[in-house]
Formats: C-alpha cells, sequence, structure tokens
C-alpha cells in the first residue's frame, strides 16, 4: 500500500498530507476563553471542533478530501488522474477555506495562533488543488506520445531515387 502512495503525484501527496494535518491541527486551542465570576475569572480553551458548526464542516470537508484521495490508493483499479478529479478536489478545498475563514469571522475573539495556522494549511490545501487543475487543463488535450514502431517526423524516408552510391 504505501508503494501505491508514493506512486502518486505530488500534488495529491501534499493534498492528502495537508488534510491530515488540518484534523490534527484542529485539535489544538484555536479560541481563549474567559468567563468572569464571583471568585474571579475561570478561562479554558476552545478546539476548531467546539463553537460554530463551521469547524465541523471544515472537519467534514477535510475527511472528503482524505477519502478522494486515498481512493485510487485502496482501489487501484480506479483511474483518478483527470482533470475533473482534480476539479473535485479542487471544489473540496474552496469549501473547506470558506469554511475555516466562515469558523474564525464567527468566533473571532480571543484567537490564538493556532486558528490562524489552521487557516494556512487549508490555504495550502486550496492553492495545490487549484495548480493541479490548472496543470490537468493544460494537458487534456494533449495526446500521449505515439507508439515506438510509428513513423516520427525526424525519420528520414529510404531513397527511392533509383540511384545506389
Amino acid at each position: 500500500m504505501w508503494r501505491k502512495y508514493w506512486n502518486r503525484p505530488l500534488g495529491s501527496k501534499l493534498i492528502l498530507i495537508g488534510s491530515i494535518a488540518l484534523l490534527i491541527e484542529m485539535l489544538a486551542p484555536w479560541q481563549r476563553v474567559c468567563q468572569t465570576t464571583s471568585d474571579g475569572s475561570i478561562c479554558g480553551w476552545v478546539t476548531a471542533y467546539e463553537g460554530s458548526n463551521f469547524g465541523l464542516y471544515a472537519a467534514l470537508l477535510a475527511v472528503a478530501i482524505v477519502v478522494w484521495e486515498l481512493l485510487p490508493i485502496l482501489f487501484p483499479g480506479l483511474s483518478m488522474r483527470g482533470w475533473p478529479t482534480a476539479v473535485i478536489t479542487a471544489v473540496l478545498s474552496v469549501a473547506l477555506v470558506v469554511c475555516v475563514l466562515v469558523k474564525m469571522i464567527i468566533d473571532n475573539e480571543f484567537q490564538q495562533i493556532w486558528a490562524w495556522i489552521g487557516l494556512a494549511i487549508a490555504l495550502a490545501i486550496m492553492l495545490t488543488a487549484l495548480i493541479r487543475v490548472r496543470f490537468r487543463w493544460e494537458t487534456r488535450t494533449t495526446k500521449p506520445p505515439e507508439a515506438s514502431g510509428a513513423p516520427t517526423a525526424t525519420s528520414v524516408p529510404p531513397d527511392t531515387s533509383g540511384t545506389s552510391p
């Protein structure tokens, strides 16, 4: 299975690792929450999964990206190298960035550095997916190289003038 993973394109590996890193990073404290009581103030931490539902939506989108990128590894019969599959990854990653941004806007009090790191990871996933779409879009009309037995433009035709040296 690891051999199949290493045979994947670089963009696919980066998106997969970034999505798993985001899922783990979302467990870090994204906010510091304090409540004032008669005894003083009580402070605690809030992860990305807590608070508004957009943290959960972002986690579900990250899981969807992981599953989508693991499909060709788990089921080698699937051919997922065309530009439509890259577009699906890009759409999922754009939705991921939107969810992370909305999560940060809704829960914007006392944000910690981990929220910004999560946004940076989501943006890196999206940028990689969009670059992959652009690359796949440019190569969608190119034809594979011809077989070695077929004549090419650089081959020299045989001499048929009738004179021999």
